[in-house]
């Protein structure tokens, strides 16, 4: 912000950050820090930064999966989207996934992975979460996908597997699912998710939550980090949300801002000339 602004509008209140911000449209950010995060209002200026940020993310990933899903539908065919607003000279939340220095928002990485070429995705429809796997590769795809309800805390998985072969350019339905009642799993405690599991796929899940985010029961972040060479692998026994190394939007890791599953390991490669001394990842609190 202090690039972008002069010392006396670094502010809510001033004008200049309004329009960097995008507050005036129907004060978007903070409606979506608000809705998914906390209360915006005592939020330092790092802080409300990085949770706007974290909005753009979702918004833009899922948007992406929500029209990817419907690749061959017979009943709503859609075949993507195009992104117009990829790089320009708006602040730090402004619209884009690049910012005009071109350091790179956590919303770069949602907008890759929900656009991985073969990727598991999960909506709603009615009253079911549906899974489906879609295939951009103008070739055919053998992929083990893995579904279902998962506590937050990692103490219960109710998971499927299944393996499947994918046209080039085609779409697979793999079921769906009643949504459960309150009653019978706490929609504070579960969550459903989708991923793949091949070496040559980007594994990064699909994620769907009954409940914001800021009203789930998640416990204290237990990520664990193993550094072998330029490879680091992650795990956590919870649910973490938007996992990140602060590299100040430089190009460090392969992957950034990610949801880790229980149980469930992540690989990235380190892409800057040298690993970083102390690689130390964070979740969204």
């Amino acid at each position: 912000m202090k690039q972008y602004l002069e010392p006396e509008e670094l502010h809510v209140g001033s004008r200049a950050w309004k329009e960097h911000t995008n507050s005036f449209e129907k004060e978007t950010t903070p409606a979506g820090i608000s809705r998914h995060y906390t209360n915006p209002e005592p939020l330092s200026i790092s802080d409300y930064i990085f949770y706007g940020q974290m909005f753009q993310a979702t918004m833009y990933g899922r948007t992406i999966e929500a029209l990817r899903f419907r690749k061959n539908d017979p009943r709503d065919d859609c075949q993507g989207a195009l992104i117009w607003m990829y790089n320009d000279c708006w602040g730090e939340i402004g619209w884009t996934p690049i910012d005009y220095y071109l350091r790179r928002k956590p919303s770069y990485y949602w907008i890759r992975n929900a656009n991985a070429p073969v990727k598991a995705i999960v909506r709603r429809r009615g009253k079911h979460l549906v899974t489906r796997v879609v295939n951009d590769a103008l070739k055919q795809m053998k992929v083990t996908v893995h579904y279902g309800w998962m506590r937050v805390d990692g103490s219960n998985l109710r998971m499927k597997s299944e393996a499947i072969r994918i046209d080039a350019n085609g779409m697979v339905e793999i079921g769906k699912e009643a949504i459960a009642s309150p009653k019978v799993l706490n929609p504070r405690e579960w969550i459903y998710a989708a991923y793949l599991a091949r070496e040559d796929t980007n594994q990064s899940p699909s994620v769907w939550l009954l409940t914001p985010y800021r009203e789930l029961d998640i416990p204290k972040p237990d990520i664990r980090v193993t550094v072998r060479g330029r490879n680091i692998q992650l795990i956590s026994s919870t649910y973490c949300h938007g996992v990140h190394f602060r590299d100040n939007g430089k190009r460090v890791f392969s992957d950034n801002y990610f949801d880790l599953l229980p149980g469930v390991s992540k690989s990235i490669t380190c892409l800057a000339p040298k690993v970083p001394g102390r690689v130390r990842f964070h979740a969204v609190t």
